[in-house]
């Protein structure tokens, strides 16, 4: 009995010598970033359970299959290391990443990314044979990668997820911010990003909005069969509601290759001019007479100080030509452009100029033209910012900005139409529901 013991104890420690713990998920797959431990003390565990045994047939379906392991890729990885620290021979990584370049590019694979790495099954009952398949999500429908072939060498694949296209209805009241409210409210961090460009030419987030205020959008989305988001589509229809005064925005394609967002009126919602040129930005000091911080006396200020911290990246607030660009005197580093109707703007105090501008040269709306700082005669770091009408300095913030386009004729009725079809979705689709696009008839067509 003792040497029957001794050697079935001896057996045991073989079997384990062979092959290492693993970690493996419930369907069996190892998990190559953590180690099972070797052993769990019962007694410690609060509530300590007896584990089911595996059946034989479970144990022989799972020894039939493949062992698949999941590899995060790193700061810095390639495919390749990737491949190695799955245990894939030298030689087959290369043949696999070749075939794999048919259907994805390699150098797109991103730090965080999950990367499964196949291979089939154990001759032997324990470890694993020889490298199958490598695949991985190049987006969010989108799975691609490289198999072995009937030949030995591998070959690239591509298949797509079955996601249908529907159409989502949100609103919400505001308590924080739009964001933090959109957010709760299950809009997609694409669609708000989105709701909050279109709105900023209308909208100064930081002191506009007010707590109890709404909100309400209209977006279209790609959900798989569990009902999962795995891609935000367009969005159709945003508006908020400021102290009781909405403001909404619809989306139209001209058909033309341009799609913008335009009030009730037909009329662009993008200004020729942005509220403000600089993100997160709180007005420190307004436009008017003041005490002036350094002279010590009182001094017109013929701009807005928005505080922001150093090296804030600063926005052309229109499309524009540059005229000024360097060090000029009290105002720091600044740059002045000149946009259309005699309109211009002007920004001070930067830490510097970013690259490529240059008087005479033109810029677009959103552009980044500098950075924030405090060079020139100034106490702290703030983006000082003009508007001038000619070469007079007035109030950006009682100026009423122009709209960039006003829709007519025919393409007003066009507007008007999908408006209407807008309009139905609102009704049609309760907040915090969604529908399939194949079944809102007309209105599914807003962005054909």
């Amino acid at each position: 009995m003792k040497a029957a013991a001794v050697v079935g104890v001896a057996g045991i420690a073989a079997m384990f010598a062979a092959r290492p713990f693993v970690q493996l998920d419930d369907q069996g797959i190892e998990i190559l970033e953590a180690a099972a431990p070797v052993f769990v003390d019962a007694e410690a565990e609060r509530s300590p359970r007896l584990l089911p045994m595996d059946t034989d047939s479970e144990i022989e379906d799972r020894a039939q299959r493949p062992v698949e392991t999941h590899v995060r890729v790193g700061s810095g990885d390639t495919l390749g290391d990737v491949l190695a620290r799955a245990g894939v021979d030298s030689a087959e990584a290369v043949q696999a990443i070749d075939a794999l370049r048919d259907v994805f590019n390699p150098r797109a694979l991103k730090a965080g990314q999950k990367v499964k790495v196949t291979f089939e099954k154990s001759p032997h009952g324990f470890g694993h044979g020889g490298f199958h398949m490598v695949s991985l999500n190049a987006d969010p429908i989108r799975v691609v990668g490289a198999q072995r072939d009937a030949k030995g060498g591998f070959a690239g694949i591509e298949t797509m997820r079955q996601v249908s296209k529907q159409v989502a209805h949100n609103a919400g009241v505001i308590k924080s911010s739009l964001f933090e409210s959109a957010q709760n409210a299950g809009v997609p961090v694409q669609i708000i990003m989105a709701m909050i460009k279109a709105l900023s030419y209308d909208v100064d987030f930081q002191r506009d909005i007010q707590s109890g205020d709404s909100f309400d959008v209209v977006y279209e989305g790609f959900y798989d069969t569990k009902g999962k988001l795995v891609r935000s589509g367009e969005m159709l229809y945003a508006a908020v509601g400021l102290s009781g005064v909405p403001i909404a925005m619809y989306r139209f394609d001209n058909g033309q290759g341009s799609v913008e967002y335009f009030n009730e009126k037909g009329e662009s919602v993008k200004k020729a001019l942005l509220k403000t040129p600089v993100d997160g930005a709180k007005i420190t000091s307004g436009f008017g007479m003041r005490n002036h911080p350094i002279l010590g006396f009182t001094k017109m200020h013929k701009g807005i100080d928005f505080g922001v911290p150093t090296g804030t990246p600063i926005q052309a607030a229109g499309d524009g030509m540059i005229e000024v660009a360097g060090f000029n005197g009290s105002y720091g580093n600044y740059v002045r452009l000149r946009h259309g109707s005699g309109v211009g703007t002007a920004y001070a105090h930067m830490s510097r100029i970013a690259t490529g501008i240059k008087v005479g040269k033109k810029v677009s709306q959103g552009q980044i033209i500098g950075f924030v700082g405090s060079t020139g005669r100034s106490t702290g770091a703030h983006l000082h910012y003009e508007v001038l009408k000619g070469n007079t300095q007035i109030n950006p913030l009682s100026m009423k900005m122009p709209t960039n386009t006003k829709l007519a004729g025919r393409e007003l009725d066009r507007f008007k139409a999908v408006k209407r079809d807008t309009d139905t979705l609102l009704a049609k689709i309760a907040p915090s529901t969604r529908l399939a696009a194949n079944s809102l008839g007309k209105s599914a067509a807003l962005t054909n």
